[in-house]
């Protein structure tokens, strides 16, 4: 006797089909239409008084490569050193504020006209060849973005185990649309967007960048990775930061329905057992992309699993 499948043609409804061209707006020609609004870039700065004469005129070279309309505003934020003097020599307008990252970019938002606003940090220097204000703005001057986001190459590890071992992992289980959006660095302070995105409540902290991506996903602005050169800035380890994020995320996911309440538990359990694996890297004794492969998997299945018992 042979074993034969049941025949379940004859009870089963048939699969309706999906249009290929669902959803899209085909056109002959281009539709986009480009921007001509005046533009400001904004430099949060906290004692740059080494790099701020560099980033103030290669903004202002950005400004001139783009052929816009606007200007350079430093936020000198609680500066103890030169770094207002320096920066207005070297032709920005400068704004003074008191300490926090969020306070800073609130500062500079406030002092922007309307129009699109870039954010470039006051010790970032980038060897790409144009400025990096240029590519962060390029793309919505042609109407093809509302925001850009700097996808950086980084070293040393060090951020990347924030992105492969926390962000990625519970960003893409809650946000999995904003990924793509958001790129690589998510916190990088290197960004740009039509100055109605800017219009956020912000912390006055440095889980200003986290904000900023919640807000623009909420509002599905088209936000773009912009993908960036090799660059260079002091690296200044946050312990608190990631749990500070995580706090942040927690309560937008379950305010908006992506996670219940009864499953903050366990995304804080995940987080114990993944900061303890980041901690466990040594620089010398592993292999960077290998570590990041093994976290990334280790800290998506042990998040699925708490989520699903």
């Amino acid at each position: 006797m042979t074993d034969t499948l049941p025949d379940n043609t004859a009870t089963q409804a048939p699969t309706p089909k999906i249009d290929p061209a669902l959803g899209l707006n085909l056109v002959p020609t281009r539709e986009l239409q480009a921007r001509r609004q005046p533009v400001t870039i904004c430099i949060p700065a906290h004692n740059e008084a080494e790099t701020i004469t560099e980033v103030v005129t290669e903004s202002r070279r950005a400004l001139d490569l783009l052929s816009a309309e606007g200007e350079v505003i430093v936020v000198a934020s609680a500066c103890a050193d030169d770094t207002a003097a320096l920066a207005g020599q070297a032709g920005a307008r400068v704004v003074e504020c008191g300490i926090g990252k969020g306070v800073a970019l609130k500062a500079g938002l406030a002092a922007a006209k309307d129009g699109i606003i870039a954010m470039v940090d006051g010790d970032f220097r980038y060897h790409g060849p144009e400025p990096i204000a240029a590519t962060l703005l390029r793309p919505i001057l042609a109407g093809t973005a509302d925001a850009t986001i700097a996808d950086l190459y980084w070293r040393p590890l060090y951020p990347q185990l924030n992105y492969y071992g926390f962000f990625a992992p519970l960003a893409g289980r809650l946000y999995p649309e904003m990924l793509a959006k958001v790129g690589t660095t998510p916190w990088s302070g290197q960004r740009a967007a039509s100055s109605e995105l800017w219009r956020i409540d912000l912390p006055d902290d440095f889980t200003v960048e986290t904000v900023i991506n919640l807000a623009w996903n909420d509002a599905s602005a088209r936000v773009r990775p912009v993908l960036a050169d090799d660059w260079t800035n002091p690296q200044r380890p946050k312990p608190d930061l990631l749990g500070a994020e995580l706090e942040f995320l927690l309560t937008h996911a379950v305010g908006t329905g992506r996670l219940r309440a009864e499953q903050e538990d366990s995304v804080h359990s995940w987080f114990g057992q993944v900061h303890d694996r980041m901690a466990a890297y040594h620089p010398g004794d592993d292999d960077p992309t290998q570590f990041e492969t093994t976290l990334l998997r280790f800290s998506i299945q042990t998040l699925n699993s708490l989520l699903q018992g």
